[in-house]
């Protein structure tokens, strides 16, 4: 075999290895990075699984603490329900700062507001301010819907395709004279 024979099985020799280097190099580039959007995406859907489930706390304290105006319930056992909404109020409070670190700006904007509905229905609850029965109703029909937006942004911020099932508005109560 010639030089320029030798030469240029060498050349392919390391061609050979320069493309199979690159190849390896872009397939462990590319795994990586799917790997750490996988695990990003699972600490995300923690974060909102935990908002939630923190928010839905508060809504179930402040139904709890505020439909017994309406029964006169003793108001020590009105206190422990206040305490326990006041737990539930940093547990939330906790979980929102997660969202807002790994959340996308959509689905923080609608954590934000899924916040303010929540807050104008601890207001009363906390006896803040006044509202009466349908009022209430009203609060409860937009914290819904602002939970259903809520979802609604954590799933695209995931890649969940299709749309979500929504919750209806809440329905007010009838009044006795209705029933």
């Amino acid at each position: 075999m010639g030089f320029a024979e030798q030469l240029v099985t060498v050349g392919a020799v390391l061609a050979g290895a320069a493309g199979s280097y690159l190849t390896t190099r872009l397939t462990e580039r590319d795994r990586f990075q799917r790997d750490l959007r996988v695990r990003w995406d699972a600490h995300r859907l923690d974060s909102y699984v935990a908002y939630v489930a923190a928010v839905k706390r508060v809504y179930r304290c402040t139904q709890q603490v505020f439909t017994p105006q309406w029964d006169d319930t003793d108001p020590a056992a009105r206190e422990v329900l206040l305490a326990e909404m006041r737990a539930a109020e940093g547990d939330r409070s906790h979980a929102f700062e997660q969202v807002m670190l790994l959340g996308d700006a959509a689905t923080v904007q609608a954590a934000h507001d899924l916040n303010d509905r929540l807050w104008q229905m601890e207001r009363p609850a906390r006896g803040v301010e006044e509202i009466n029965h349908e009022m209430w109703h009203e609060r409860a029909g937009e914290w819904l819907v602002a939970l259903n937006n809520f979802h609604a942004h954590a799933r695209h911020s995931l890649g969940i395709t299709g749309e979500p099932a929504r919750r209806d508005v809440v329905p007010q109560a009838r009044t006795d004279a209705e029933q």
